[in-house]
């Protein structure tokens, strides 16, 4: 390793190199979750680790020759590559007055055949991509830069954070360029490189950890182990990584509720069911005259008997909105009520740091109560958080617990609602959650999901109107107390400190002005306006679902095709003028008039219940931007 170089961000793009993306590479395509990751990775790296270096994957690239001039085809890499690109230059230009170390971005980026996408980066480049009607641009680019704009402004809000930010970026932040031999075929070492194995996953190095705590009570041990295995596949109900017996045992005879307290009192049940089925074994074993010689196996013509109660695993059809490591996160800070920070590259130090000033003693107690909650959490997680559903060919949101109808026959229906004729408070619940995940596209910083996990945790019964309630106070709290509040409130805060319940709104104290910054709204606002109005039963309620909607689109443009349209920004800017659309449409009709755009959403469908009623306008100008701006706030206020 000691051959291969190891390039700065600074060292990368201070160089004149060329670097070309190849045909059989796939375009870019990050989203706004894996740019938000990135940038918050580096920020909260300069905060915690600033003198680290911050290794962000590797370059592997093949050095094409032509004319004597190098160009460096990069195989493995590119979307980080991009992204960077994107960020320096979202850095520069936003931050030019403030920034006066910037380095010089001289590395030079293309696209094989690839117009939209090379001239994206040079347009970026030069800060006119915003000036244009977005035609000739990938819209995955173009949207990225305005993302990368709006994060970092959320992030760094003073002058020190740029600095410290900016510098630790371009000094610490550094990827490893690995070129390939000359005779290497590409087509296949491409091929390799998208099927390499997965590294150790970083729960599973802790697992051995805390396991090591254990060692000395086998049962314990054991308990331990199942519990985290049954809670690391988040696509799966919990129930499933228990045999049935343990199942009935743990859950009660319908699977939906705890019937232990502790660690010990399923380890003890787990041994019990354990020791009866080795003593079964054992009798079966002794019972030999009983059972069939492999030669009788072998011409027997008949039908061998499934033992049905092992056979109870449900296909696939759920996808968690989370992953393992990132939920452990959740079940600490539940566990501990401590400020955990709720992203994974840190896993292993949060939990060292818990256990660091505790004797042997309170290390197996700490231990033992994690490894309770984390079983509890998760079979919490499982009935009342959403997941995605693919089932009989159609793609849902869905809210669902496990039904045992009979020993053979198992289902999933709604968690709430099972036994009458609607699902009214399911799916008020399930579209809470639903808007506030698709707010937070990242894996990391799910605060809703820790607010969501610690109201369920601490409920003895889960009343479905008091979860409901509890979710829209906390949508309160991060309108009023975060996004429209002039001293936003910590998340942790508004969940542990103030239960959910927003100070703001009780008293008044914030600045709906606020909400007149066109992109610079969160999305969250737009998807709590949207489930107002189809808790209202706007127009289209019915037709309406929350997806992964990114790009603050201005319906009237900011730059009309017709100059002579032109309106000022203190105008096209404000809430009234805005709606939360996908990225596609609004590179398409970017800068189209409202009634070219009206035409197209009534074919295609409208992203947005508000932009559905911005939509029903004869007329679209200054004086219905106002008004609707007003009417909409005051729908927030009034909810």
């Amino acid at each position: 390793m000691s051959n291969i170089p190891s390039f700065s961000i600074k060292e990368l793009f201070e160089n004149s190199d060329n670097y070309v993306i190849p045909i059989y590479q796939r375009n870019y395509t990050w989203g706004q979750g894996e740019i938000r990751q990135l940038i918050q990775d580096i920020f909260d790296f300069a905060d915690y680790k600033p003198n680290q270096p911050y290794y962000i994957g590797s370059l592997i690239i093949y050095e094409r020759k032509i004319e004597n001039k190098i160009t460096y085809e990069t195989i493995d890499g590119q979307q980080r590559l991009t992204t960077l690109s994107i960020l320096l230059n979202a850095l520069h230009h936003t931050y030019k007055e403030k920034l006066t170390n910037c380095i010089p971005l001289n590395l030079k980026l293309s696209f094989d055949s690839r117009r939209k996408s090379t001239a994206s980066l040079e347009a970026i480049e030069k800060g006119t991509i915003d000036l244009d009607s977005g035609e000739e641009y990938n819209v995955y680019i173009k949207q990225r830069y305005a993302d990368a704009v709006k994060i970092l402004k959320d992030l760094l809000k003073t002058d020190q954070q740029l600095k410290i930010f900016y510098n630790y970026l371009v000094e610490k932040v550094c990827l490893v360029r690995v070129p390939v031999p000359p005779e290497t075929d590409l087509n296949h070492y491409f091929e390799i490189m998208n099927n390499r194995g997965e590294q150790l996953e970083k729960h599973e190095v802790l697992k051995a950890n805390l396991l090591d705590i254990l060692k000395n009570d086998r049962d314990l041990s054991y308990t331990f182990n199942q519990i985290w295995e049954a809670c690391a596949d988040m696509e799966r109900y919990v129930q499933y990584g228990f045999s049935p017996k343990q199942r009935n045992a743990i859950f009660t005879e319908n699977w939906n509720k705890l019937s232990c307290l502790n660690l010990d009192e399923i380890t003890a049940k787990i041994k019990a069911v354990n020791d009866v089925d080795t003593k079964e074994k054992q009798n079966r074993a002794l019972n030999v005259e009983n059972e069939l010689s492999i030669n009788e196996i072998v011409a027997f013509t008949g039908k061998f008997e499934l033992n049905q109660n092992e056979a109870e695993e449900a296909p696939e059809r759920f996808s968690s909105v989370i992953n393992f490591s990132n939920f452990l996160l959740h079940v600490l800070r539940v566990q501990t009520q401590k400020n955990i920070s709720l992203d994974d590259k840190r896993l292993k130090d949060f939990f060292d740091a818990e256990l660091k000033d505790r004797n042997a003693e309170e290390r197996i107690s700490f231990v033992k109560d994690f490894g309770f909650n984390l079983l509890k959490a998760k079979h919490l997680f499982d009935q009342y958080i959403i997941k995605r559903e693919f089932f009989k060919e159609k793609d849902q949101w869905s809210l669902k617990t496990l039904k045992v109808y009979d020993k053979n026959r198992i289902g999933y229906v709604n968690t709430f609602d099972q036994e009458e004729n609607n699902d009214t408070l399911n799916k008020e619940i399930l579209m809470l959650l639903a808007m506030f995940h698709v707010s937070t596209p990242t894996l990391v910083y799910k605060h809703w999901l820790n607010a969501a996990l610690n109201y369920l945790f601490n409920e003895q019964d889960i009343n479905p109107e008091k979860y409901r309630t509890y979710l829209q106070y906390l949508a309160q709290a991060y309108l009023f107390d975060r996004f429209v509040a002039e001293k936003p409130t910590d998340y942790f805060d508004i969940i542990y400190t103030n239960k959910g319940v927003s100070l703001n709104k009780v008293i008044g104290n914030y600045n709906l002005s606020l909400l007149d910054r066109g992109t610079a709204v969160e999305n969250f606002v737009f998807n709590y306006l949207d489930y107002i109005l189809w808790k209202e039963k706007s127009e289209k309620f019915n037709d309406f679902e929350f997806t992964f909607r990114s790009s603050v689109e201005h319906y009237y443009p900011q730059n009309p095709i017709s100059k002579e349209h032109k309106i000022k920004p203190e105008v096209f800017d404000l809430f009234g003028n805005l709606c939360l659309i996908s990225s596609s449409k609004n590179s398409r009709l970017s800068n189209y008039m409202p009634q070219a755009k009206k035409d197209h959403y009534h074919n295609v469908g409208a992203d947005s219940l508000k932009q559905v009623l911005m939509m029903k306008e004869i007329d679209w100008a200054e004086e219905q931007i106002s008004e609707h701006g007003e009417l909409m706030k005051t729908r927030l206020i009034t909810f």
